[in-house]
């Protein structure tokens, strides 16, 4: 914030140092021609009367004096506007510069913001990431944990259908031996058997234990070609 109040400084002592060669010039001008004309008219003459260009002490005071007056009138017309111009440019310039400051603080305070809310994105995208891989992870398992529970299950109700169909065919078995062994009984009591009648009872119950056994193996193979685990 010094370069403005630098700027002014330097203009000041630029016109400060003019205003004074000014002064200079002005000086020799009013004093220089005289001196000099009365220098040459005394050794041209040797020592007469004075010159009309001559130096007059008088000339110089009123040249001062008016000088000074000059100085006054410029300082009241033209030093203080003037000043009062810089100053306002440096009033300018030291609100630019102000804004600016505040400028770059705003857009540095809103990048970091942004930054700020970003990573609170991606933070919130992991965190969503995250919670639908363990959201399938759970459903992968939960399928599964069901796919193997169903499973059990249907096997266990294979095999109930099983030893049920199996038990079945023993209690139909065991039925048709009863009633082969009555049939069997009846027929003995009502006459006594030759050995060819002996053969033939035989060769029935056999008969009859080979169709309820072949029904029970296809019933079973049935079964068993149904099961879809």
């Amino acid at each position: 914030m010094r370069l403005p109040n630098v700027l002014i400084e330097r203009t000041c002592l630029h016109l400060l140092s003019r205003l004074l060669a000014a002064v200079v010039v002005l000086l020799v001008l009013l004093t220089g021609p005289g001196t000099l004309l009365a220098a040459d008219a005394e050794h041209g003459h040797g020592g007469g009367e004075e010159g009309p260009l001559s130096f007059s002490l008088d000339l110089a005071v009123w040249s001062l004096v008016v000088f000074v007056l000059l100085l006054v009138v410029l300082g009241k017309l033209a030093w203080q506007p003037m000043l009062e111009g810089l100053r306002r440019r440096e009033e300018t310039i030291r609100r630019a510069l102000q804004e600016a400051e505040q400028a770059r603080a705003e857009a540095q305070r809103i990048r970091d913001q942004l930054q700020q809310e970003m990573q609170r994105a991606n933070e919130k995208v992991r965190e969503i990431l995250d919670e639908a891989r363990r959201d399938a992870e759970r459903t992968a398992e939960e399928i599964r944990a069901r796919g193997l529970a169903e499973v059990q299950a249907e096997r266990e109700r294979l095999l109930r259908e099983l030893a049920r169909a199996r038990d079945q065919a023993l209690q139909e078995l065991w039925q048709s031996a009863v009633r082969l062994a009555v049939l069997v009984s009846e027929k003995a009591i009502r006459r006594s058997l030759s050995e060819e009648d002996h053969r033939r009872l035989l060769d029935e119950a056999l008969a009859e234990l080979r169709q309820h056994g072949e029904a029970y193996e296809r019933e079973h193979m049935a079964l068993v070609g149904n099961y879809q685990p």
